[in-house]
């Protein structure tokens, strides 16, 4: 038979486990694999995809925590890609805007790591925000960041070495200083040729707006 006690201390103990930041519904599961294939290897220029002598240049600021940055990742991203980066429409680059806690900024300097290591930031990036749960509670712990590291054909202990290298985590806090310097203060954030767009965007209009840059681009050159 379950005690009135018995109930209370339960209760008590949900509650400590939200105060801690636990919260109910993110526990943190086993790595898994992205449905997005990552960007084709004639697109990638480090971090950036596409021609950097694209008439439109997209920086595109990111949280690793962001849940709504995962959203862009997952159904705006692939579109971008696909469409007019690949077309030498877009020159994009992603951002650190590394902002909602410790494993941000450790999660992000991963993606540097997988870069340095094998130029498999793209492949890191996409896998990591698939694997997002909850904030700061062991999602982007060290040893998970190093499951995915592994996941991506990269070498675990070479990996973690790197990633205990100040650089990154120094080079991942410098960006998203200048981030903020630039008007930026949520995720995700796009700069579309210096102008802010914050918030996840719709398909159509940001189409619509590059379609519109592209077109002015080209009346520029001409009246040149």
């Amino acid at each position: 038979m379950i005690t009135g006690a018995a109930i209370v201390i339960g209760l008590l103990a949900v509650f400590a486990l939200i105060a801690a930041g636990g919260g109910l519904g993110d526990e943190v599961q086993a790595v898994s694999e992205p449905e997005v294939a990552p960007p084709a290897a004639e697109l990638r220029v480090g971090r950036s995809l596409g021609d950097p002598g694209a008439p439109v240049k997209i920086d595109v600021f990111e949280d690793p925590q962001c849940p709504a940055c995962g959203l862009f990742t997952e159904r705006i991203e692939p579109l971008l890609v696909a469409g007019p980066v690949t077309a030498g429409e877009v020159f994009m680059t992603y951002r650190d805007m590394a902002f909602l806690g410790p494993e941000s900024v450790d999660a992000a300097a991963a993606m540097r790591v997988a870069e340095e290591m094998d130029g498999k930031f793209w492949e890191y990036h996409n896998v990591l925000f698939h694997n997002q749960s909850g904030e700061n509670g062991g999602a982007f712990s060290t040893e998970r960041l190093a499951d995915m590291a592994v996941l991506v054909g990269l070498d675990r202990d070479e990996f973690l070495a790197e990633l205990g290298d100040a650089q990154y985590s120094e080079a991942v806090d410098a960006e998203t200083a200048e981030g903020r310097s630039l008007g930026v203060n949520s995720t995700p954030t796009l700069i579309i040729d210096g102008v802010l767009a914050p918030g996840v965007p719709d398909w159509d209009e940001l189409r619509s707006r590059i379609d519109s840059a592209v077109a002015a681009s080209g009346e520029g050159e001409e009246a040149g």
